[in-house]
């Protein structure tokens, strides 16, 4: 009998997202298992469009902006997003936040995807601190951030509201000098 050949490496790459990226979203994030653990805001194709229309990835390397996204792409198809948040350009912190469409879920993709976006953040801009908040009940979004090195922080009980309750928070962070010293 014949050993399972192993399943070939999948490339992945991000790349900053377009206007015409709306449609993507929006069909993302409307899927049941990527809203299953974070209360996405309604949005419809044209609000996403004017939305990403704003986003000028240039401004990121210059330290001013407040919102950009990038596209995950594996073997060159589009397959989730991240989103950073910039929270104060003075202190250098912001947020980020990440979904994969359903199926690219649990294969550990994410983790690479957001090691692109961090080592050109970190070496990049002036950012020193980048958090992430998730669902408790989100092992496999913890685990993302625990693989790249985040620290778990606190706990904040009663975040959000998610179907209908109130869900509890992990709060994680990277330091500059903790990703790039790995």
């Amino acid at each position: 009998m014949q050993p399972e050949p192993k399943p070939r490496p999948r490339a992945v790459s991000v790349r900053p997202v377009q206007p015409g990226d709306s449609v993507l979203l929006d069909r993302w994030r409307r899927e049941p298992e990527v809203r299953r653990h974070q209360p996405l805001n309604e949005s419809s194709v044209a609000q996403l469009f004017a939305e990403l229309s704003h986003q000028q990835v240039g401004d990121l390397y210059r330290d001013r902006g407040d919102k950009y996204q990038w596209v995950v792409l594996v073997d060159a198809q589009a397959a989730g997003w991240i989103t950073l948040v910039i929270t104060n350009w003075t202190h250098g912190l912001a947020e980020i936040g990440y979904a994969l469409s359903t199926p690219f879920q649990r294969q550990g993709l994410m983790p690479q995807a957001l090691a692109i976006v961090l080592r050109d953040l970190y070496s990049r801009t002036s950012l020193r601190r980048i958090e992430a908040r998730c669902a408790i009940q989100n092992e496999g979004s913890y685990k993302v951030l625990e693989r790249l090195g985040f620290q778990r922080e606190g706990r904040l009980r009663d975040y959000f509201v998610l179907d209908g309750q109130r869900v509890d928070n992990y709060l994680y962070a990277i330091l500059r000098r903790d990703f790039l010293g790995r």
